[in-house]
């Protein structure tokens, strides 16, 4: 026997030599490690069913193609057109929200008649969406999160400014559906109709902003193939 496992082999006889007591740390550090472990596991299948159950909601559909600088081509938007049973364009980009008295930072999401494509948006007062962002008295109306009506002293009913355009604040965003795949954001969010900021100057040519065509698919339809397509080919 080598003099190091004669040593090793001293040391565990007096650890023994109290029966488990000289064990104890080691017994519960070991049930602590498997309890993690077993809790580690129980999170992952949570998280992996919570996806599988809401996953269309966070993304805000079934997939998603994202642009950048741009909008999609005619080429791209008739694919989309053939593959998905409904498209919802949003715009995403940063401005400043602008009153008579104060400016913030926000960022914007323009979109159209077909947002949220799934889950549904919490308004207060409660309203629908179409409704809520429709023009009144000339002005599109417009959704803000709360954080921002507070900042900017609003109250629903009053106007600001994102660019040249006027907008009427006609209630606050409580629950945005599809926040979760926005990505890191630097401002609270305003969400108004893209065509309301035709006259806004923020999506002129040479201006930042990001578009996202969400789309529903037909039940069955295979995610790993479609992702492979050329969308410019027939």
């Amino acid at each position: 026997m080598s003099r190091q496992s004669g040593l090793a082999l001293t040391i565990a006889r007096r650890e023994l030599r109290g029966g488990l007591r000289g064990f104890r740390v080691f017994l519960a550090c070991l049930a602590l490690g498997v309890a993690a472990i077993a809790g580690v596991g129980t999170l992952r299948t949570g998280i992996q069913q919570g996806l599988a159950d809401q996953g269309a909601v966070i993304l805000g559909g079934d997939a998603e193609m994202r642009f950048t600088y741009r909008t999609a081509d005619a080429g791209e938007r008739a694919w989309m057109d053939r593959v998905a049973t409904r498209v919802s364009e949003v715009y995403d980009f940063r401005s400043m929200a602008v009153t008579p008295g104060d400016q913030a930072l926000t960022q914007v999401k323009g979109v159209d008649a077909g947002w949220p494509l799934t889950g549904s948006a919490t308004l207060e007062p409660p309203l629908p969406v179409n409704e809520a962002l429709a023009d009144q008295n000339g002005l599109p109306g417009a959704l803000m999160d709360p954080v921002l009506i507070g900042r900017l002293g609003l109250a629903i009913g009053d106007t600001f400014r994102l660019g040249t355009q006027e907008f009427r604040l006609t209630a606050a965003l409580v629950r945005e559906p599809d926040s979760s795949s926005a990505g890191f954001s630097l401002g609270p969010r305003t969400v108004v109709l893209t065509e309301a900021l035709a006259n806004s100057s923020l999506l002129a040519p040479g201006t930042l902003y990001e578009t996202r065509y969400r789309m529903t698919l037909p039940p069955g339809t295979d995610l790993a193939a479609l992702e492979a397509e050329d969308p410019e080919l027939p």
